[in-house]
Parts: structure tokens; sequence; C-alpha cells
């Protein structure tokens, strides 16, 4: 009867790791992909399929179950989007047009995640995250200005200061998305529409950016 005690500890290790997991998942497709910044515990148990005593067996309350999947939002959003900025190797361009097609791949995949941080932010000012560490700010910026230097040296970019290169780049990447109902209704466009202007985004940013595009 021991062994078969033993035996069974690894699966139901398992189990508990794939509900943690279900509950993860679930709670960010409902904040995250759709959008429903007042869901409750419920709401996520229903659309997970488990009782809502499951998720307060792994997670106390609601606040800790969404700074959880918050905080894991981050990391992974900024551990890749560090992995494209940080290849040097990739002519300017390149590496711009890799930028964009991650930011608008990941707006797609998590269209409210940007939204979420913002609330975060203004509800909470001192808020850190590595995402917002100064010295690699510093470091980027500086990389950033050469690249800059360089386009407008070889007459392929009017001068901008990084700051507002990359505020630009930004805005132009996420308000589609954080604003899709007021685009979708301001230009008159179908969700079929949409998706082929999310699509021509990348293309048309560059042009905004490189005057010989």
């Amino acid at each position: 009867m021991l062994n078969k005690i033993v035996r069974s500890r690894p699966d139901m290790e398992t189990l508990a790791t794939d509900v943690e997991k279900l509950i993860k998942d679930t709670a960010k497709k409902i904040f995250f992909v759709e959008g429903k910044l007042h869901a409750t515990t419920q709401d996520i148990a229903d659309a997970a399929g488990i009782n809502r005593a499951s998720i307060h067996y792994y997670y106390r309350s609601r606040k800790i179950l969404f700074d959880k999947v918050f905080q894991e939002a981050l990391v992974e959003f900024h551990a890749k989007l560090a992995a494209v900025i940080d290849q040097r190797e990739l002519p300017f361009r390149q590496l711009i047009g890799a930028v964009l097609d991650f930011l608008i791949r990941k707006s797609m995949e998590h269209p409210f995640l940007e939204l979420f941080l913002v609330a975060e932010m203004n509800s909470n000012p001192d808020m850190t995250h590595p995402f917002f560490r100064a010295e690699e700010h510093a470091s980027r910026k500086d990389m950033l200005r050469e690249y800059i230097a360089r386009e407008v040296a070889a007459g392929t970019m009017k001068p901008i200061q990084p700051e507002h290169f990359i505020v630009n780049l930004m805005s132009l990447c996420s308000f589609p998305f954080m604003a899709k109902p007021i685009v979708k209704t301001a230009i008159g466009l179908s969700e079929e529409d949409y998706e082929k202007f999310i699509a021509e985004r990348k293309a048309v940013i560059l042009k905004q950016f490189f005057l010989d595009l």
C-alpha cells in the first residue's frame, strides 16, 4: 500500500500543477484577451469549469490571483521584448521591423494587457518592474541615438530625439488596439476590415520613420 501511495504522489502533484495552470491561463484570457477588468473569481471558475473553492485553494483572493498573472505576463513580455531589442547585429530598420512584429503580435494575443498596465500604474505610481529599469533605458537610448544619427547622416531619416522615437513607436503600435472600438467606429471598419487594417500597420509605421520606403 505504501508503494501505491508513493507512486501516486507524482500524479497528484501533476494534477495540482495542471489545475493551477488552468486557473492562471483562464484568468489571463479573461483579463488580457477579453478585457474583463472586473471579472470575479466566480467568473474565472465558471470559465475554467471548476468550482470557486479550487481558486481560493491556490489563491486566497482575486487580487492575489490578478497580481500573479499580471506579473507573469509582464515578465514574459519584458523578456521577449528585450531579446528582440538586443539583436544589435541587425540593421536598424530590420531591428525596428522585428520590434513592430513583436509588439503587434503581442497586442493581438493580449489586446488589454497595456490597458491593465496603465490602470495599475495609475493606481500605484511607485510600481516597479524590470521593464522600467533606468540603467536599461540609458543603454538602449544611447544605442538608439547612434542608430538614428547614422540614418540621418545617410538621408534616410529626419532628426528625432530617442525619447520621441520611442513614444511614437509605442503609440503607433498600441493605440489601434487600446482604442479598438473607437478606431472601428471612427473609420467605419468591420471586424474583417479591422484585421486587414492591423495587418497593414507595420508597413505604414515604417514609412513614418524611414524616408526611402
